[in-house]
């Protein structure tokens, strides 16, 4: 029986990222508190990560439980109706380089979103060989990249090197010094619609802050094929009945060999060209179940009982071709989750990124964007992750000043190497 958890653990992240939903109330999720391990680091060195063994099976529970915690809360705050899809891969990719320039419980609480216990230097490594996998892909394409842009006006050459090596070497990441302006997120939009081939044309809405000094994005593409793909007499024209009532749409019809079946939900399980990846379906045995709310009560440990059922009869199954996209800033979820330290400005300890003159960075903001189709050829899925570092008065911001000639004034025309005037004029009268 080939397996979706252990040495593949991306295929369980997929299929927590290809979860779609109907509407969700504002219920808080209970969440797991932190551990205060007086044993783990406390900083990382940057120099040790590629030569760390990790427990690849706890890891990789740890970081399925982190996947469906996650979702569970955005269901949490979800709006009504809405289909939401998430990348646990591509978040955790973003705050794992945040992570790794944090010190102290900035970093407790980073590294405890994914493992409650486990050494910062074994996330960093269990993140950098997913990426690695991903990019290792075969039949599919699925590629995972990196960037960082760091304003160079405002942080120049206090970033640290060693931090800069390290995220250039682990992560694969890109890094751009450039004078940040109100331009400057257009740049980086570009790069995530390259890198998501034009599924994620638009990360960032607005340009960046006015304290904004850093902008660190991990984009995630995913296009396959399916292993046994769809003949027209497979694709039929049938009611879905959603959350907001029935609508005719073009469902897909097969019978497949993987069958789940829990006290929760039955689902199955279909394959991607090269059978390194595969769709999994999970459908709530209540029929009058809405998705959101399932999912938020849906735990790792419930998800493990449910592939851990898998039969390889034949199972006849039903879908519809779909195309969805999703966005969140996830500041609040990330907060309830534990991370509260990096988004203060007074507690960040993000020393190990840069070390500005007369302030310190923290975290402003986490965007987070995902594209995805599923249709009779197979799936295109999408995921960014956007996280801004902000500065605490690292450089004095100027006095606003204002010249508003709205009564008699007088101008010159100047030759600009020497200032003397060429022409010289008043203007008493507009």
């Amino acid at each position: 029986m080939k397996k979706l958890i252990g040495k593949r653990a991306m295929t369980a992240a997929l299929a927590a990222m290809l979860m779609f939903t109907g509407c969700a109330n504002r219920a808080p999720v209970n969440t797991e508190p932190l551990k205060n391990d007086p044993q783990l680091k406390t900083e990382i060195k940057l120099n040790e990560v590629a030569s760390r063994k990790f427990d690849e099976e706890k890891l990789n529970a740890d970081y399925g439980r982190y996947s469906f915690k996650m979702m569970a809360e955005i269901a949490a705050n979800a709006e009504k109706n809405c289909n939401i899809m998430i990348s646990p891969a591509s978040i955790m990719m973003a705050l794992d380089m945040v992570a790794a320039g944090a010190k102290g419980e900035t970093l407790k609480q980073l590294n405890a979103l994914f493992s409650s216990d486990a050494d910062p230097l074994e996330q960093q490594a269990f993140a950098s060989e997913m990426m690695k996998r991903i990019n290792a892909s075969k039949k599919l394409k699925f590629v995972c990249a990196n960037a960082i842009w760091s304003d160079s006006k405002r942080l120049g050459g206090k970033i640290n090197s060693e931090y800069t090596k390290y995220i250039k070497k682990t992560f694969d990441a890109e890094f751009s010094s450039v004078e940040f302006n109100s331009e400057t997120h257009k740049m980086v939009n570009k790069w995530v619609d390259e890198k998501t081939n034009h599924m994620i044309p638009e990360l960032f809405e607005q340009p960046f802050g006015a304290n904004t000094v850093m902008v660190l994005v991990n984009a995630i593409r995913f296009e396959a094929q399916w292993a046994k793909g769809y003949e027209d007499g497979q694709i039929r024209k049938l009611k879905f009945k959603g959350t907001e009532g029935e609508k005719e749409t073009s469902m897909l019809s097969s019978t497949e060999k993987g069958y789940f079946i829990s006290d929760k939900a039955t689902g199955f399980i279909k394959y991607y060209q090269g059978d390194e990846y595969a769709f999994v379906a999970i459908l709530p045995r209540d029929e009058k179940a809405n998705a959101n709310e399932f999912i938020k009560n849906f735990s790792y440990d419930d998800y493990r009982r449910f592939i851990s059922s898998r039969t390889d009869c034949d199972v006849y199954t039903l879908m519809p071709e779909f195309k969805s996209d999703y966005g969140i800033k996830l500041n609040e979820i990330l907060k309830k989750l534990g991370v509260t330290d990096a988004f203060s400005d007074s507690k960040a300890e993000l020393t190990g990124i840069a070390n500005p003159a007369g302030g310190k960075l923290f975290v402003s903001n986490v965007f987070h964007k995902t594209h995805i189709e599923v249709d009779r050829k197979g799936t295109k899925a999408a995921a960014a992750t956007g996280i801004t570092l902000d500065v605490k008065s690292a450089m004095p911001m100027e006095e606003r000043k204002e010249v508003i000639c709205d009564r008699p004034y007088i101008y010159a025309i100047v030759d600009a190497s020497t200032m003397n005037p060429i022409f010289m004029g008043t203007v008493n009268n507009a």
